[in-house]
């Protein structure tokens, strides 16, 4: 299946372990109205080397922000409501699980770039996933959040649960 996203909400979730890089800023910036990028990771959120290494990878034209869990729940409302589009980066599925505890509501995510590491085993090129990460997104799908596995948003677009259920 391949098509572009259309804005039908106001944030795209997306897990890439890379969080800020080109295919972020030139694929998926470059390729659709993305207003905002916020990075959603405790311990980047903790150090200001890493948050502005990171925060100066974006071009000046999108608002950029390195939020911790607790500080992400506390802005996620006024983005449900925003008519401009934001992205939101989690490097991994543990992340996402701990903000779907923190109740914010989350029903699609893209599941970008996860590289190889030790104990992740391939699923598609972009993505390797570990025993731990495949319980999690299980859990969650379960939970009835869908997951499109999608490198750049005019690739095509695979289902996580068909591709996890392949293997």
């Amino acid at each position: 299946m391949k098509r572009t996203w259309v804005k039908k909400t106001s944030i795209i979730w997306r897990i890439d372990d890379r969080l800020i890089h080109g295919q972020v800023i030139i694929g998926w910036c470059g390729q659709l109205p993305i207003d905002s990028i916020y990075v959603c990771d405790d311990e980047i959120a903790a150090n200001d080397w890493e948050k502005n290494l990171l925060i100066m990878a974006v071009p000046p034209h999108i608002n950029v922000n390195v939020l911790s869990i607790f500080d992400l729940g506390k802005q996620y409302e006024n983005w449900i409501s925003s008519k401009k589009l934001a992205m939101v980066l989690l490097k991994s599925p543990a992340i996402l699980n701990n903000l779907i505890e923190n109740h914010i509501k989350i029903s699609k995510v893209n599941m970008g770039g996860m590289h190889f590491q030790k104990g992740r085993r391939e699923y598609l090129s972009y993505l390797f996933l570990s025993e731990i990460e495949i319980k999690i997104l299980t859990m969650l799908m379960d939970y009835g959040i869908i997951f499109e596995c999608q490198d750049l948003p005019t690739s095509p677009i695979y289902d996580l649960r068909k591709i996890i259920k392949r293997k």
